[in-house]
């Protein structure tokens, strides 16, 4: 399991293993998504939850604290050589979340934060988490199209890159297809930026209007270098003028009814 995938198994960033080496700079796991998380994981009692997509195991290595066993899987060989530091041997492996190298019913938690949507085959990882899931939950952190919209594309003139968001309805479709029987849902707002994520970044302008925080996002990574150059241009000087506060501001308010992500469990 520690061999690289074929690098056509799922559709990442082409820069993802330059990433890992400065993720962990501005990306940890936010309190507000482990909150989340865990009003539906219950207690841990030595339960082994599987983290899909799980990076460089921020995740992981907080619900490892809180007693759960774990075990990261990521495609991405430079996230794992991270994760593995934090969660011990073992407890990691390189794989994508289409085709995990786990039996049947053999993991009773998992979870999957930022990272549903930069899968492109969404029902063939939903079919595996539920072949691999003994009593579940699925708990799944995730930015919908009801969710507040983000607006740092428009200073790069760009469209939001990747996969298009899918609604609430749409995920919840997903998961019963793939067969899990009980599935709710929940937004939740960002109270602190830990994470690191897009939508975090969103509740603070002075990390939105920074590429040392932008640079560990999917997003940056399909810019070229002059789009960053006037997309910071653009950040800084409305950072300057005090107008990105009030949009950073606006879109708190927004997320206050929508939403900055959705959180979803689901039971086989």
């Amino acid at each position: 399991m520690s061999s690289r995938p074929n690098a056509a198994s799922q559709p990442r960033s082409r820069d993802y293993a330059a990433q890992a080496r400065t993720y962990d700079y501005t990306r940890g796991a936010s309190p507000t998504v482990v909150r989340a998380l865990a009003k539906h994981l219950g207690p841990a009692e030595g339960r082994l939850l599987l983290d899909v997509g799980g990076g460089t195991g921020n995740y992981a290595q907080v619900f490892q604290a809180r007693g759960f066993r774990v075990l990261v899987v990521d495609p991405e060989f430079e996230m794992i050589v991270h994760a593995a530091r934090k969660v011990g041997p073992g407890r990691s492996a390189v794989a994508d979340a289409r085709s995990l190298p786990l039996p049947d019913a053999s993991v009773d938690r998992a979870i999957l934060v930022n990272v549903l949507h930069v899968i492109e085959d969404r029902p063939a990882a939903a079919r595996e988490l539920r072949r691999v899931l003994r009593g579940g939950p699925v708990v799944i952190a995730d930015p919908t199209s009801d969710n507040a919209p983000l607006f740092v594309h428009e200073y790069f003139g760009v469209a939001p890159p990747g996969n298009p968001r899918l609604s609430s309805d749409d995920i919840e479709r997903i998961l019963r297809d793939a067969g899990f029987r009980r599935v709710v849902h929940e937004p939740f707002v960002y109270t602190d930026g830990v994470d690191g994520s897009l939508p975090a970044l969103h509740t603070d302008r002075f990390h939105l209007a920074g590429s040392a925080y932008l640079r560990n996002t999917s997003f940056w990574h399909h810019l070229d270098e002059e789009t960053r150059r006037k997309g910071l241009e653009a950040l800084a000087h409305d950072l300057r003028s005090g107008a990105l506060e009030r949009r950073v501001r606006e879109n708190f308010e927004l997320a206050v009814e929508r939403g900055h992500g959705t959180v979803f469990a689901a039971w086989p």
